[in-house]
């Protein structure tokens, strides 16, 4: 908190007038950080876009989010903040299931995604294959970025849902994106 208050420019008191504790300081962090995410997202989602262009767009938003955390970030807040960690898990995957649902059902529903495919619980799936992006333990920070790791699953995924026409779609939107 010293630390913090000297950063700010103000007193150790002045900043308590604010905030409990450092577990409140950083509970409120952490929900002002999630709250300003899904306003990101929402604008997004709420754009009407081609299904595969939204997820394009939200991989951009979570490789910006994900480049912007430091690897100990998550181990510290499951550490030491055990209650900030479960805010932020949990609406982090509502929020996943609910934006990954509603891009599966209007994906089938426009013909670019598998009809084959039950979107809940492939939303429940991808919702929680998030947290494998951050396993340092298997994949090592010092050998691959997160970053590289959820652009690759976000990749298998595409391919794992889309159809013919979808692939193509995909494939195409890949190329233009590469030059």
């Amino acid at each position: 908190m010293d630390d913090i208050a000297e950063k700010l420019g103000c007193s150790k008191k002045t900043l308590y007038v604010h905030f409990s504790s450092r577990k409140d300081l950083v509970l409120k962090v952490i929900s002002f950080d999630m709250k300003k995410h899904e306003e990101d997202i929402n604008k997004v989602v709420n754009q009407g876009l081609h299904p595969i262009d939204e997820i394009f767009m939200l991989n951009e938003i979570a490789s910006n989010k994900i480049k912007s955390i430091h690897p100990s970030c998550q181990y510290d807040l499951r550490k030491y903040y055990p209650r900030s960690w479960k805010v932020f898990d949990k609406k982090n995957k509502q929020l996943t299931f609910e934006i990954s649902l509603k891009n599966l059902k209007n994906g089938i529903k426009k013909g670019c995604y598998r009809k084959s495919i039950n979107p809940d619980i492939m939303s429940r799936i991808f919702s929680e294959k998030i947290d494998l992006t951050f396993n340092g333990m298997i994949f090592k920070s010092n050998k691959v970025s997160f970053t590289d790791v959820f652009n690759e699953m976000i990749n298998h995924y595409i391919l794992g849902i889309v159809n013919e026409d979808g692939r193509k779609y995909y494939t195409n939107l890949q190329k233009k994106l590469q030059k």
